[in-house]
């Protein structure tokens, strides 16, 4: 078996075990993971932040609280648009969340025009998504490829937002993979000292 092999597996593996999280512990965790995030000085010193929006029927830590929160505190949050066809993330500033609507994939996306498109480089803190991530600050996500095109464009920290069963002792990595400045779990951060 190669790494891809091992790494689809793992990847396969981690969502199934997501998916299982109780609805009790995967609001807690989530909730506790938004309040690490908030204390993080990557966070508090940032005005514009690009993050996710989170699919919550596929268990990723929810931030939808958050979006609005930021919004409420006049930062600036752009929010991606996936483009399946391409493998690639376009980016808009978000005014409302009302103005996201569901996409053919089944998680909330902007309507463009109710957006502005925002380039990488003006951003000042990436939130990301994982299925997965490891001691060293890996993440793993869907497979695609999006966030580790974007992130190796984007020239300022990253921080992961994961549940913290599903954090493994190392992942499989490979040349085209990004590392996370930070990983943010229920339980802890997971800091590494070099973004790769």
């Amino acid at each position: 078996m190669d790494a891809e092999e091992s790494k689809e597996q793992l990847r396969e593996l981690l969502r199934s075990k997501r998916a299982r999280i109780s609805d009790s512990d995967y609001a807690a965790h989530s909730k506790k993971i938004i309040a690490t995030l908030l204390q993080q000085r990557e966070y508090q010193s940032a005005q514009a932040i690009h993050c996710y929006v989170s699919i919550n029927e596929r268990r990723e830590v929810n931030t939808h609280s958050l979006i609005k929160m930021m919004l409420e505190t006049e930062k600036q949050v752009v929010v991606p648009v996936t483009h399946f066809e391409d493998r690639r993330l376009s980016h808009f500033e978000l005014t409302s969340f009302d103005n996201l609507v569901p996409s053919k994939w089944g998680g909330l996306e902007p309507r463009p025009e109710d957006s502005m498109r925002r380039l990488p480089p003006e951003l000042e803190l990436v939130i990301v998504p994982m299925v997965g991530g490891d001691e060293q600050g890996h993440r793993i996500g869907y497979g695609g490829g999006f966030y580790d095109r974007f992130l190796k464009k984007a020239a300022c920290p990253a921080i992961g937002l994961c549940f913290e069963q599903n954090i493994v002792p190392s992942l499989p990595t490979g040349d085209h993979d990004v590392s996370l400045n930070k990983i943010i779990t229920e339980a802890r951060v997971i800091e590494r000292a070099e973004r790769q």
